[in-house]
């Protein structure tokens, strides 16, 4: 592509992400993918700083501080990254207090009251951990934990810690869902979910991060997006006792890319998200969910617009800026009325039954829901009755 015309292409992103996110939404994204060099030092006149981040990257800069700023009094502490440099365009271009050079430093900063945890997936859980152990409030991206023992670790940390502990899942926050909500719980007869969902994914190169293997796959990284939504969904009503997952694969090579799951349960519920990335999409990723339920037909057209049918009523919304839930989930720790946290649990234990299944190659399987709930606690009490220790 010659310079020229890659410049065109990039201002025509730039625009059709403003009309999607507003300008100076659109304006912090390209700052961030860019980080030019003339960023310098902000003067945070802020009250108090009790906001640390660790994990300086993309999503840091262009969502999570870009909300928090906006919206939190209190400003940001500390900033750490093992890039230093991009601890230090986030730090400077937010106003960090300082921008710290381990990772100690953030956990046991006497000031630090909130830590958001944005790094790379295989670290999530350990870093979650060492913060709920020091009783702080941490948000957490998703995925929470990529392996079973981290998760269970995480699991004694949040019922040990007088602190919190919240998964950065955005799409139940997203408004879309919040209108969709009512028109479900206030059914007179409970139904059966058919829900379906097709995801235009980012093309990731082989050697892309989320490639490497204890990285929890592309299950963890991007497709545990609606197993959460789906369970967020089912608890509206009640959750299934089993659910049967099915994957068909596109190429047995990668096949955690380009596949169909497949999710059916004892409440008759059908379950089928399609994610592909065969092409990368011009406006980042892009999905479409349908869901049926008695006589409640709702589609949404990538968290833009919202079209409900029941009976003869019809009604739409249009959702501008474009709202996947980012902004609303980005700011639990300062909200009263959060998701349940059992909910994430069990969205994390079907996400790591599905990554398992992909692993092995597995077509069939099935989740059996109290089972897994059992033990799950059952490996939280013996680890709570002989310890092991994560430290920084």
């Amino acid at each position: 592509m010659n310079e020229p015309l890659g410049i065109i292409l990039k201002m025509l992103k730039l625009v059709r992400f403003a009309r999607i996110y507003g300008w100076q939404r659109a304006l912090n994204k390209a700052i961030a993918r860019t980080r030019p060099h003339w960023l310098r030092r902000r003067i945070s006149y802020r009250r108090k700083a009790t906001i640390s981040v660790i994990g300086c990257g993309q999503f840091a800069f262009s969502s999570v501080c870009f909300f928090l700023r906006r919206h939190c009094q209190n400003g940001f502490l500390s900033a750490y990254d093992v890039n230093r440099q991009q601890a230090q365009s986030l730090g400077h271009y937010y106003g960090f207090r300082e921008i710290a050079v381990t990772v100690d430093a953030v956990l046991n900063h006497p000031s630090l009251a909130v830590l958001y945890i944005l790094s790379n997936h295989a670290s999530h859980a350990a870093y979650a951990i060492a913060g709920l152990q020091r009783n702080k409030i941490v948000y957490v991206e998703k995925p929470i934990a990529v392996t079973r023992d981290q998760f269970i670790e995480l699991s004694v940390a949040a019922r040990q810690s007088s602190g919190q502990v919240f998964a950065g899942y955005n799409r139940p926050y997203s408004e879309a869902i919040q209108v969709l909500k009512p028109y479900v719980i206030t059914q007179k007869t409970a139904g059966s979910f058919s829900l379906n969902y097709v995801i235009n994914g980012h093309v990731i190169p082989p050697d892309h991060w989320y490639r490497r293997p204890d990285e929890g796959t592309r299950i963890c990284g991007n497709i545990g997006h609606w197993i959460d939504l789906t369970i967020h969904l089912f608890a509206w009503r009640s959750l299934p006792d089993w659910i049967a997952v099915q994957i068909a694969y596109a190429n047995p090579d990668e096949p955690d890319d380009n596949l169909v799951i497949t999710f059916t349960t004892d409440q008759h519920d059908l379950v089928s998200m399609l994610f592909t990335s065969r092409a990368e999409p011009f406006e980042g990723v892009r999905e479409v969910m349908h869901l049926q339920y008695n006589d409640l037909i709702a589609h949404i057209d990538d968290f833009r617009q919202l079209t409900v049918h029941q009976g003869a009523k019809r009604r739409n919304w249009h959702f501008t800026p474009k709202d996947v839930g980012h902004e609303r989930a980005v700011l639990q720790p300062f909200c009263a009325d959060n998701r349940a946290w059992h909910e994430v649990e069990l969205s994390t234990l079907l996400m790591l039954f599905v990554r398992d299944q992909v692993l092995t190659g597995q077509a069939m399987s099935r989740f059996d829901v109290p089972a897994e709930l059992r033990r799950l606690e059952a490996d939280v009490e013996h680890l709570i009755a002989s310890p092991s220790t994560v430290s920084f």
